[in-house]
């Protein structure tokens, strides 16, 4: 019910390193080709949804990173908690060189796409048997289907550009063996613009539910919509 905050990409590294054999102490400091493409598996996981009905309606609003912001004049009645940080499980390789240096090349990179689990909340002055509780729980399951659609639908340019980006700065020279952090940040430089876009996208799909056209059809659906403090436009 409301447009979707800027994204916060949180980076969830797993890492591997392999050491390989070193070059000969005469061999000029460079690194040899990349032996073979960098494999790059991307998934968007199902998952658990956790509903919660214990957060009143002053409470609702305090809660953080969710995808809610009813009309002016509204209140907020649900929300959906954003499910979007970025992991990594990265599989790379060092070849030390005769300066003392470590060519890198990475061999595996495995991206989750979203959180294993995914928060909705429900106004607790609404009873579960309640018309206006089924009602606003459609809504809030709607975000979910809308921001996990959004991750799927993206994928394709996620893996693009980490493609792109493991082709162009692979195999690179480290003074010393790198943490993985540090492979995440250098890998990654250029996917704050991907992100960038996919939120904007996210915040216009949730935006078509949420605007005072959609609210208002909804409240028609029920009968018992007022709670002390609220306020519903008529």
């Amino acid at each position: 019910m409301e447009r979707l905050p800027r994204a916060r990409w949180l980076l969830m590294i797993f890492a591997l390193g392999l050491a390989l054999a070193a070059l000969p102490a005469g061999a000029r400091a460079q690194c040899p080709r990349q032996p073979h493409a960098v494999a790059i598996d991307i998934e968007v996981p199902t998952p658990r949804i956790v509903y919660h009905h214990d957060v009143d309606l002053f409470g609702l609003p305090k809660l953080e990173h969710h995808s809610e912001r009813p009309p002016k004049g509204w209140t907020i009645l649900g929300l959906t908690k954003i499910s979007d940080q970025i992991h990594y499980r990265l599989q790379w390789g060092m070849l030390p060189l005769a300066d003392g240096r470590v060519c890198v090349y990475l061999q595996h990179l495995n991206v989750l796409l979203g959180d294993a689990e995914m928060h909705v909340y429900v106004a607790a002055e609404y009873p579960e048997d309640s018309c206006e509780y089924k009602v606003i729980l459609a809504h809030e399951n709607t975000h979910v289907r809308f921001n996990l659609e959004t991750l799927r639908d993206w994928m394709p340019s996620v893996r693009a550009s980490l493609s792109e980006s493991a082709l162009r700065k692979f195999p690179v020279i480290y003074p010393a063996p790198p943490k993985a952090e540090d492979l995440v940040a250098y890998l990654s430089e250029n996917m704050h613009l991907v992100a960038e876009r996919m939120d904007e996208d996210m915040a216009q799909r949730n935006a078509t539910i949420d605007t005072p056209e959609a609210y208002h059809k909804t409240s028609l659906l029920c009968t018992n919509w007022h709670r002390p403090g609220m306020k519903i436009p008529e």
